[in-house]
C-alpha cells in the first residue's frame, strides 16, 4: 500500500511514520509548513517533498494540483493529514483529490470550531456535557467583572500543546498578565475555572457520528495508564453523536478530586501527540482509519476498545522517555520478535530524526505554529 502524509507537524508526522512502519508501509511525505523537517531522515520515510502553503487562495489550488499530480505519479492509495493545518487543508480540498482515498475527517469549518476553545466550550454547554465554567475576556475592562473564583486557568483560544496556558492566582496577577507587553498571546483569552485533580485523555476514531474505536488513558511516571470509565465512554458517544464527528480526535479531560467527577476541557480534532501510546496498547487508529477510508469492513480481530478489567500500563513510546525508563529499569528487555513489533523499540531504532531535532533545538530555532495560518486559509 502507498500512503501519502500531508504534513504541517513534524512530530506527529514522525509518529505516523513509525506506526505505519509497524504495518510494513513506508509512506511518502508532502510538507506544507516550515518546520525542522527531521521526519525526512526517518528510515520509514520513502520520499519527502515540500510545497509550502502561503496566504493566497490560489496557493491552496496549487497545492491541490501538486498533491493530485504526486498521487497519480506515485500511485498513492490513501492520504493522511498530519497537524492542524494539514488536516484543515485536506478537508478544504478533499473533493478535488481525484486519485486517492482520504483518511476520515470533518469539514474544515467543523475542525476549526472544535479546535477553538471558546466555540468548543459553547458546544459542551449546549449538549449538557460537563465542563469547567469559562469566560471569554476580550477587553481589559472585563477583568473587573470576572465571576470566577481564583486560582483560574487562562489560555489562548486556538493554540495547542499547552502553549500559553497559565495558572493565575489573583485578579491582580491577571491584570498584570494581560497588560504585560511581553505576553505574546494578548486578548482575547479564555479564563477557566481551575479544577483540582489530574488530566485524562479520551482518544477516538469516529465515522458519521458513530464511535468506531476509543481509548482512555492518563500519564503516570514512565507510563501511560489505560483504564475503562463508563462515564467518560458515555461522554465520548455524546460528543461524537452531537458533532456528527468523523475522523480521529483527542479530548482533554480533567478529573475533579473534590467532586469525583470529570469535566471536558478541550478538543484536538486531528491526530494528537501521544496517539502512539494507543497503538502500543493494540488499538491502531491509523490502520483502522485507513480501512474506513477504503470502504472496507473492519475485521473482528482488530482491537477497537479497551479490554482491560484493571488499569494497564504501557511504556512511553517516544524515544527519549523510553530510554529513560530503560535506564532506570522500569521496562523489561523483550525478545527480538517483540522488538520488531514494538513502537517504542522501533522509534529507538530510528534515531536520525531525533538527533537532527536535538541539533535544531540547540540552535534555538523555533518552529512557527501551524494554526496561525488557519484564519487566513479559510
Amino acid at each position: 500500500m502507498n500512503v501519502l502524509i500531508v504534513s504541517s507537524s513534524n512530530s506527529i508526522t514522525l509518529s505516523l511514520l513509525r506506526c505505519l512502519g509497524l504495518l510494513n508501509i513506508r509512506p511518502h511525505i508532502i510538507s506544507i509548513w516550515k518546520s525542522s523537517d527531521s521526519s525526512r531522515f526517518s528510515r520509514f520515510c520513502k520520499n519527502y517533498v515540500s510545497s509550502f502553503l502561503s496566504e493566497s487562495s490560489q496557493d491552496t489550488e496549487q497545492i491541490a494540483n501538486v498533491i493530485n499530480d504526486y498521487c497519480k505519479k506515485q500511485k498513492i492509495d490513501i492520504i493522511i493529514p498530519s497537524g492542524l493545518l494539514g488536516t484543515v487543508l485536506i478537508a478544504l480540498i478533499k473533493k478535488k483529490l481525484r486519485h486517492s482515498s482520504v483518511f476520515p475527517l470533518n469539514s474544515a469549518e467543523k475542525i476549526c470550531n472544535l479546535n477553538n476553545k471558546w466555540y468548543f466550550y459553547q458546544i459542551l454547554k449546549q449538549h449538557n456535557i460537563p465542563t469547567p465554567e469559562t469566560t471569554l475576556i476580550e477587553t481589559a475592562e472585563q477583568i473587573e467583572l470576572l465571576n470566577l473564583d481564583f486560582p483560574i486557568i487562562v489560555k489562548p483560544l486556538d493554540l495547542s500543546n499547552g502553549y500559553g496556558v497559565k495558572k493565575i492566582d489573583s485578579i491582580e496577577d491577571l491584570q498584570r498578565y494581560v497588560s504585560n507587553e511581553n505576553n505574546l498571546d494578548g486578548l482575547p483569552l479564555l479564563a477557566q475555572e481551575y479544577i483540582h485533580g489530574y488530566d485524562i485523555l479520551l482518544n477516538i476514531l469516529a465515522e458519521d457520528g458513530k464511535l468506531v474505536a476509543w481509548t482512555i488513558n492518563r500519564r503516570v511516571p514512565y507510563f501511560f495508564e489505560f483504564f475503562k470509565d463508563e462515564e467518560i465512554l458515555g461522554i465520548a458517544h455524546k460528543l461524537v453523536y452531537s458533532c456528527n464527528y468523523s475522523g480521529v480526535a483527542n479530548f482533554d479531560i480533567r478529573f475533579d478530586e473534590r467532586t469525583n467527577s470529570v469535566k471536558v476541557i478541550e478538543c484536538n480534532p486531528r491526530f494528537w501527540g501521544s496517539f502512539g501510546a494507543s497503538v502500543s496498547y493494540g488499538i491502531d487508529f491509523v490502520n483502522l482509519g485507513m480501512l474506513l477510508a477504503q470502504g472496507q469492513k473492519l475485521p473482528e480481530n482488530l482491537k477497537k476498545e479497551l479490554t482491560c478489567t484493571e488499569p494497564e500500563k504501557i511504556p512511553y513510546p517516544s524515544p527519549g522517555q523510553f530510554i529513560k525508563g530503560l535506564l532506570v529499569g522500569k521496562y523489561p528487555f523483550p525478545g527480538i520478535n517483540k522488538i520488531r513489533n514494538d513502537l517504542a523499540w522501533q522509534s529507538i531504532l530510528d534515531p536520525l530524526p531525533d538527533i537532527y531535532e536535538k541539533a535544531w533545538n540547540r540552535l534555538g530555532i523555533v518552529n512557527p505554529y501551524d494554526g496561525d495560518m488557519l484564519n487566513k486559509l479559510l
